[in-house]
C-alpha cells in the first residue's frame, strides 16, 4: 500500500546570485526577502530611480587602485537577486551609491589579501580545494540530472486515477457556539432562540466565552476525523453534532470540559476525493521525487561498477576498533581470568606484532602456560617447537629447550618465576634498552 503523499515545497533561487549577494550586499539582506510592513501596500510608492541605459560596460562608478568598477559589474552582482533586494538597491541614487560602496569595500579587501600573500596560506588553500571539490561534484550531478525527461502529464493523471483515495479529505464545517455554565441555562437560551431571538444577540448576551461572544461565537473549522474543536479542545460531542446539523440549525445542549454549548454550523463541506487540479502539483512532486531517487541509485551503481568501488569490511572493523599494541596486550594478560584467556592474548601478540621482540616472548609464554598452568604437555611441546623454529636467536631459546626436557617435572628453568594467579605470567615486554625482563 503506497504511503500518503505529503506536500513538498521547493524554493529555487539563483545560486550565483545568492553567493555574490552574500559577499557583496550583506546589508541589503542577502538572498532573503522581507515582507513590507503592514499597511505599506496601501501607501503609494515613489517611482524607482534608474541609472542611464548601459553600454558595453557602462560608466565607471568607482575605482580601487587600477581596478575600475563599472555599471556592468554592479549589474552582474545583483543579477538574479530577489525582486525586493533589487528594488532596495535601485530605489534611489543614495541606495545605489551604498551598494557601490560595499562593492568597493570588498574589492579593497580582495586586493589587500592578494598583497598579503593570502593565496599561499595553507588554511586558505585547503578550504579552496574543499570548495572546488564540492562545486565540481554539484555541477557534475546537475548536468547529469538535467538529462532526465520531465514526468509526463499522462503519468500524473494515471497516478491520480489509481491512487486518488490517498488524497481523500475529511468533511469540514465552520462552527459557532454559545458557552453556558449549566444544562438548565443552555435549555433556557435554546428556547429563546426558538422564540425568535437572534443568534448574535443571544451569544453576546449569554455566552460566558468572552473571547468571541461579541463575534457570534466563532470557533473555526472542525473536521470529521478529529475530536478537537478550536478554542474548546477535545470535544467529540460537538464534532459529531456539527455533521448532523443542517446549516443554521441550533444543536441540543452539548457537554465539554469547558461547560455546556449550543452550536450552529455553516459552510459545511463534504469529504472525499479532491478534484484532480487541486492535487496535480503534489502528485507531480511525488513522482519527480521517486524518479530522482531511482536515478540516483542507477547512477551510483553504474559509476561504482565502472570506477571499481569496494568497501573492505575487515578494514572497517579495524577502523572502528583499532588493534591493541603488544604492551597493551601484555597488560591485558595480567587481568585475564583464565590460562586459556592468557594464551589467546599471547597468540594475538604473535599474530599482530610478529616483527616485534614481544612476539618471541609471547610465543614462549604460550608453551609455558600450557605446561605449568594447564598441564597440557603436548600443546606445550608444540608451542615450544614453534618458538624455536621462529625465534632461534631469542634470549629464551635455552629456557625453551630446558622446558621441553623438564616440563613434566616440577622444576622451572633458570630466570622464570613460579606460576600462579597474577604471577602465572612471568615474562613482560622487552625493556626499552633491549633484552628480556622477568618477574622476581
Amino acid at each position: 500500500m503506497r504511503r500518503r503523499i505529503g506536500i513538498r515545497l521547493t524554493a529555487r533561487v539563483s545560486v550565483a546570485g545568492c553567493v555574490l549577494l552574500a559577499g557583496f550586499v550583506g546589508g541589503l539582506g542577502g538572498c532573503s526577502s522581507t515582507k513590507p510592513p503592514a499597511g505599506s501596500e496601501a501607501r503609494s510608492r515613489p517611482p524607482l530611480w534608474r541609472p542611464a541605459a548601459p553600454d558595453t560596460s557602462g560608466p565607471v562608478v568607482g575605482i580601487v587602485g587600477s581596478r575600475r568598477i563599472t555599471r556592468h559589474d554592479v549589474d552582474s552582482i545583483i543579477q538574479g537577486a530577489p525582486a525586493s533586494v533589487l528594488e532596495d538597491a535601485m530605489s534611489s541614487p543614495e541606495e545605489y551609491k551604498k551598494l557601490v560602496e560595499r562593492i568597493l569595500e570588498q574589492e579593497t579587501l580582495y586586493q589587500a589579501a592578494l598583497e598579503a600573500g593570502t593565496e599561499s596560506d595553507s588554511a586558505y588553500r585547503a578550504e579552496l580545494a574543499a570548495t572546488k571539490r564540492q562545486l565540481l561534484v554539484r555541477h557534475y550531478y546537475r548536468n547529469v540530472e538535467a538529462s532526465l525527461p520531465p514526468v509526463p502529464d499522462s503519468l500524473v493523471r494515471a497516478y491520480y486515477d489509481e491512487y486518488g483515495e490517498e488524497f481523500k479529505v475529511p468533511a469540514r464545517a465552520f462552527v459557532r457556539h454559545i458557552l453556558l455554565p449549566t444544562r438548565t441555562k443552555a435549555d433556557q437560551v435554546r428556547k429563546r432562540l426558538k422564540a425568535g431571538e437572534t443568534w448574535d444577540a443571544a451569544c453576546a448576551r449569554y455566552s460566558t466565552d468572552k473571547v468571541n461572544a461579541k463575534e457570534g461565537g466563532r470557533l473555526g473549522n472542525v473536521v470529521s476525523d478529529v475530536d478537537i474543536v478550536p478554542g474548546v479542545g477535545r470535544a467529540p460531542a460537538i464534532v459529531a453534532a456539527a455533521f448532523r446539523l443542517r446549516e443554521g440549525e441550533t444543536s441540543e445542549p452539548l457537554k465539554s470540559d469547558r461547560g455546556w454549548h449550543l452550536i450552529r454550523v455553516e459552510d459545511v463541506k463534504p469529504g472525499g476525493k479532491p478534484e484532480y487540479q487541486l492535487v496535480r502539483k503534489r502528485i507531480r512532486a511525488h513522482l519527480e521525487g521517486e524518479r530522482t531517487e531511482a536515478f540516483q541509485k542507477t547512477l551510483f551503481d553504474s559509476l561504482k561498477q565502472r570506477l571499481g568501488v569496494t568497501v573492505f569490511d575487515d578494514s572497517l572493523a579495524l577502523a572502528l576498533k583499532p588493534p591493541r599494541s603488544a604492551a597493551e596486550l601484555f597488560q591485558a594478560v595480567q587481568q585475564a581470568g583464565s590460562p586459556e584467556q592468557q594464551i589467546e592474548l599471547f597468540r594475538q601478540i604473535v599474530e599482530r606484532h610478529a616483527d616485534d621482540k614481544e612476539a618471541a616472548q609471547a610465543q614462549f609464554m604460550i608453551g609455558f602456560t600450557y605446561a605449568e598452568e594447564l598441564g597440557d604437555f603436548t600443546s606445550a611441546k608444540a608451542a615450544f617447537e614453534e618458538f624455536l623454529n621462529k625465534y632461534p636467536n631469542s634470549d629464551l631459546v635455552e629456557s625453551a629447550k630446558w622446558m621441553m626436557e623438564n616440563m613434566r617435572s616440577n622444576r622451572l628453568p633458570p630466570g622464570v618465576g613460579a606460576p600462579g594467579d597474577s604471577s602465572a605470567v612471568n615474562i613482560a615486554p622487552s625493556a626499552p634498552g633491549g633484552g628480556t625482563e622477568t618477574k622476581p
